[in-house]
């Protein structure tokens, strides 16, 4: 939720859409050729799997060297299909409609007018596509100040008795040192009780399309579903879903062209340095899919940012299977005094861990080896 990556989108030969979620310099490594498995090829690991082109290739020791076998036929998932119906599913069930005021801002001194009124508009037309499932009656506070206002900030949440454990201080302190000038921070702290939304940016930052404003309006929505329990939430459900709805509403805005370009980003959305999962096998998967469950803890904390694409695709297959109504059902339990592994069986009616194996795996390793690194 506090978690952010740079969009750069191409919408079609007539536009180009620079979108962003915050600004974050990842310098990411070129793929090694041995990550790409051909029979006969050179691989680093005995044991390790690849899926290429409908085939599982195993790295095997041939004599003194290692190899990949020449592979086995697998059924496949149709990943276009699970793409398209996730899409479809949503634009079904979210109808836009008109919404009243659901916000009450609050600007710092040096407050630049031009991104004031970006989130005004942006927040608007997200709410729009959720009219069928929010029903908040108060007034969600919205802080936007700049780096030469954090003092402004850390008071004005006071005043509403926010932060108060400064965490988010804390993280807003460290993300101004590190990022300097590229600053752009936005939050909905996951915790219990009130929460808000705010943006701490550079006043030196272009103001562009910005795909940070729809993923964090999502966990509004979260936050009212599951009665500010979204702490409870696996992160790669909270951060994977609010990716696949932010993405669709980037997509209902610019065009179909511009999803997978966003998808793109959020599955590279990870630092130089990182384990290449690329390369995991199918039990590598399923660890890395359980350390995810976890709040911002292992391999889903902000260092690694694994939630956000691994995430994203696991949210593409229950959107594309069960469908918006199910989703917003499984949010909702979270509500409960119910553990999430439970309600999801009930739900969805499948033990998370099967489905893992069954369902979220294959579509992963597939799309994967499909969408490439930068």
């Amino acid at each position: 939720m506090k978690r952010w990556v740079i969009y750069y989108l191409h919408m079609s030969k007539r536009l180009i859409v620079f979108l962003s979620i915050v600004s974050l310099s990842l310098a990411l490594p070129l793929i090694p050729a041995s990550a790409v498995a051909k029979a006969g090829a050179k691989c680093s690991k005995a044991g390790s799997t690849e899926v290429v082109q409908g085939k599982k290739y195993t790295c095997v020791k041939s004599g003194k060297k290692l190899a990949w076998n020449k592979g086995v036929k697998v059924a496949t998932t149709d990943t276009q299909s699970i793409q398209s119906a996730a899409y479809t599913n949503m634009k079904k069930a979210m109808v836009p409609k008109p919404v009243g005021n659901l916000f009450r801002y609050h600007y710092s001194p040096n407050a630049i007018q031009g991104y004031k009124e970006k989130i005004e508009k942006e927040l608007n037309f997200s709410m729009g596509y959720w009219t069928s499932v929010y029903d908040g009656t108060e007034l969600f506070n919205v802080f936007y100040a700049t780096e030469k206002d954090l003092d402004w900030l850390v008071n004005a949440w006071k005043t509403y008795d926010l932060d108060k454990n400064g965490y988010t201080e804390r993280e807003y302190k460290g993300r101004l040192e590190r990022e300097g000038s590229q600053l752009n921070a936005g939050s909905v702290p996951s915790q219990e009780g009130q929460s808000h939304l705010s943006f701490f940016r550079s006043s030196t930052r272009p103001i562009q399309d910005d795909a940070m404003i729809p993923h964090e309006n999502v966990h509004i929505v979260q936050q009212q579903l599951t009665k500010s329990r979204t702490a409870q939430m696996p992160c790669w459900l909270r951060e994977g879903s609010a990716n696949l709805f932010g993405n669709f509403l980037i997509t209902e805005k610019f065009g179909l062209g511009v999803y997978d370009d966003v998808k793109r980003s959020d599955m590279n959305a990870y630092q130089s340095g990182s384990v290449e999962i690329r390369n995991f096998s199918d039990s590598q998967w399923f660890t890395h899919l359980k350390s995810l469950e976890g709040n911002f803890s292992g391999g889903c904390d902000y260092k690694n940012r694994f939630a956000y694409g691994t995430g994203l695709l696991l949210s593409e297959v229950l959107m594309a299977e069960g469908g918006f109504e199910k989703m917003m059902e499984f949010w909702r339990a979270f509500s409960l005094e119910v553990d999430w592994r439970q309600s999801f069986k009930n739900i969805y009616g499948v033990e998370i861990d099967i489905w893992y194996k069954t369902r979220a795996i294959p579509y992963v390793m597939q799309e994967y080896a499909r969408v490439k690194r930068y």
